[in-house]
């Protein structure tokens, strides 16, 4: 092996040292692991290029500058390496810390010899080496640091792999394989020095540790670096793919052009080489970006918007309100006059238009696009942009002129496909730019992202969407399941006083003479056909469906209305209701018919919980939370069986119930439209000793979710 062999190693060395050392560091400077790391690639790269330019040195004094230069980095190495290893395993202590100290200080010393004799007293030829180092009295110091620090390391690591287990046992297998293969190639460097005639042959494999331990860390995720040094590694070996056959050229043109090569420029050049090379994709980016903000300022101000709102569609749940903020958002960025969407209707298989601007909504609510329309066939066949300029000129056949066509009718400059798992979901038509200037390719690439953000927020609404609806189906039902048990209660109700009125009627006719029985049956009779009709009309009420319809309401009426419907019921099993309603209570902003669904719920809840007779309190109050929060808050108690402990944080899971029958779908509900109204229900209870349930609804008006906004758009006729 030749001496241009041993220095491309220490190249390598250096090249790859470096740079994982800076990329690592740089990551968090804060961070013990990463400055230990850092300081030890620094070391190490200081020796490989010191190593690299020892072995080209033209002359005897060249040659012990370097050699003296590459001990400074030496000295370093193996108590950087001892340091990096007890802080990445996590095995520091006041002792190990205290022998790390001594050992830097010994560096240190070593260090300030470096450029005497006492380290490195001569040059002389040994082997094939012309210009091999001879050791002055500290260098014998030095070996003897390498062997207790390099032993450290190895002890330390092998004492974590027979502590750990499962993958960190893994890990440090690995890092013990590394590190005892490194210091077995970097101990070859020390034979020669003692006449032993091996040469450095090992010292390549300190750039496999340094490769491997990188691996390492990306494969299994050490130092929370992936990433990081994924790139590095790549960055790395680019560099030094593209570094060393340039460097090899300069050398050999200084020989074919001179006649003879001059180290000091080619070590020049190669400096150079490696800063630019380093530099320069930092500084590309930055300039390109600051060259963008100054002379393409509107292109760059159009696409950040269009990145941005990429970004903010994905958190919009409601579908219209995410149709009209992308046409909008697309319309405004890049100053298009008329565009529109249209989305997939499955239940009739077309494409209705679900946003626009530039037309008159009113004449263009009956557009649709149905499958077999030209343009829709043509992104289906092919889901990418669609130019009209383009399509005209083609002239492919008959279903390209009609899709352009349709595009023109359109107003469509450019149609988008907006495409969830190959399927076509929706088309966003655009029309011209501002100036009427033409889409660029970075136009179309930018829109083509968002479209497929689009795709994935539209999905995401739509699921949304049918979520809120099965909840809606689900509240439907648990109400037809509360009025089920209250239909015998009530047809008893309603037949008593209905059997006064008939025996009445019945002697009305023989007593019609009597004045005082007349107005006694006139007064008997309107007092319980009005109970009648008000108990009918209460049922009615509750169980009519309705949209949701957010009014300012007094909490008193709608518990006092509920309470009527359920009397009849508390009758039959012997449990009086009590009242203890405040007379002071705010109005607040909520939905009628939904609170009356969470009043019935609960205090239907209290009635079922007695077993036989008892007592449900139902109690209005104005509750104040963290000194500043007002409540209006519904009290239900009761002297039933309770809740057992371990089944109270369970109770609002939906299908969740202790009762033999029922849906367990009641609290659920009732849990969530508290929610929905920005309150909360609070449960006390004990097993044996009754239960209290506080529904509490904001004062301050919260809108309850659910409601849609309706697209806007402006001027112009439609094309069907």
């Amino acid at each position: 092996m030749s001496i241009y062999h041993y220095s491309i190693s220490g190249l390598i060395n250096g090249i790859l040292a470096i740079t994982l050392g800076v990329f690592v560091y740089t990551r968090d400077p804060s961070d013990r692991r990463y400055i230990t790391y850092g300081i030890f690639c620094l070391s190490l790269a200081i020796w490989s290029f010191s190593y690299f330019l020892w072995l080209l040195s033209p002359s005897e004094a060249k040659a012990l500058f370097w050699v003296r230069a590459l001990m400074a980095g030496a000295v370093f190495i193996p108590v950087t390496a001892y340091h990096h290893v007890i802080q990445l395993i996590g095995v520091s202590s006041p002792s190990k810390d205290r022998f790390v100290k001594v050992g830097y200080l010994l560096c240190v010393f070593l260090f300030l010899l470096s450029p005497t004799p006492f380290l490195v007293s001569s040059v002389s030829e040994k082997l094939n080496f012309v210009y091999w180092p001879n050791p002055g009295p500290a260098f014998h110091f030095h070996s003897l640091m390498f062997l207790v620090f390099a032993s450290g390391s190895v002890f330390e690591l092998y004492q974590g792999c027979k502590s750990s287990t499962g993958r960190r046992r893994n890990h440090l297998r690995i890092l013990l394989a590394n590190i005892a293969l490194a210091y077995l190639g970097g101990s070859t460097n020390y034979l020669l020095w003692y006449d032993i005639p091996i040469p450095p042959v090992g010292n390549i494999l300190i750039a496999v540790y340094i490769g491997v331990f990188a691996y390492a860390i990306i494969a299994y995720r050490l130092m929370d670096i992936n990433v990081v040094i994924k790139k590095s590694l790549i960055y790395a070996l680019l560099l030094l793919g593209l570094l060393a056959p340039c460097y090899v050229l300069v050398i050999w043109t200084q020989k074919i052009t001179f006649g003879t090569i001059s180290y000091s420029f080619s070590v020049t050049t190669l400096i150079l080489f490696f800063i630019v090379g380093f530099l320069f994709p930092k500084f590309r980016f930055r300039t390109e970006e600051a060259l963008e903000r100054v002379l393409f300022k509107k292109r760059y101000d159009y696409r950040e918007t269009l990145l941005r709102s990429s970004r903010d569609m994905v958190s919009m749940v409601d579908l219209e309100t995410l149709s009209n903020s992308l046409v909008h958002t697309v319309g405004t960025a890049l100053g298009i006059e008329k565009a529109s969407l249209f989305l997939l209707d499955d239940a009739r298989g077309a494409f209705d238009l679900k946003a626009g601007t530039g037309f008159d909504l009113n004449k263009w609510k009956e557009s649709v696009l149905f499958r077999d329309d030209p343009l829709v066939q043509r992104l289906m066949k092919r889901p990418e942009a669609i130019v009209r300029e383009e399509v005209e000129m083609a002239r492919d056949g008959p279903e390209q002129k009609l899709a352009a066509e349709r595009m023109g009718q359109l107003k469509a400059e450019i149609s988008l496909p907006i495409t969830s798992k190959t399927r076509l979901i929706g088309i966003l038509n655009l029309g011209y730019k501002e100036g009427r200037e033409m889409y660029s390719n970075e136009d179309l690439e930018l829109l083509s992202t968002l479209a497929n953000q689009a795709a994935i927020a539209i999905e995401n609404a739509r699921l949304y969407e049918n979520l809120k609806q099965s909840q809606s189906i689900i509240r439907r039902a648990d109400r037809l399941s509360s009025l089920g048990m209250l239909t015998a209660g009530l047809a008893h109700e309603i037949r008593n006083p209905l059997v006064a009125i008939r025996t009445f009627t019945q002697l009305l006719p023989d007593r019609y003479q009597d004045k005082e029985f007349r107005e006694g049956f006139q007064s008997t009779a309107l007092k319980e056909v009005d109970r009648i009709c008000g108990l009918v009309n209460d049922l009615l009420s509750f169980a009519r469906p309705s949209v949701p319809n957010v009014s300012a309401e007094h909490i008193n009426e709608i518990v006092e209305n509920i309470i009527r419907i359920l009397e009849t019921e508390a009758k039959e099993k012997g449990v009086q209701i009590y009242r203890r309603f405040s007379n002071s209570l705010p109005k607040i902003f909520i939905d009628k018919e939904q609170i009356k669904q969470v009043s019935m719920n609960i205090i239907l809840n209290a009635l079922q919980s007695i077993e036989d007779e008892g007592v449900v309190e139902v109690s209005t109050q104005l509750f104040t939370r963290n000194g500043s929060e007002q409540f209006v808050q519904i009290g239900v108690r009761d002297s039933g069986v309770g809740i057992a402990e371990k089944d109270l944080e369970d109770i609002f899971t939906p299908f969740f119930t202790t009762k033999k029958e029922g849906s367990g779908l009641g609290l659920s509900i009732s849990h969530q439209i508290v929610q929905e109204h920005g309150g909360h229900i609070l449960v006390e209870s004990k097993a044996g000793k009754g239960t209290t349930f506080f529904i509490n609804l904001p004062v301050e008006p919260v809108k309850p979710q659910g409601v849609k906004a309706r697209p806007q758009v402006h001027e112009e006729d439609p094309s069907h």
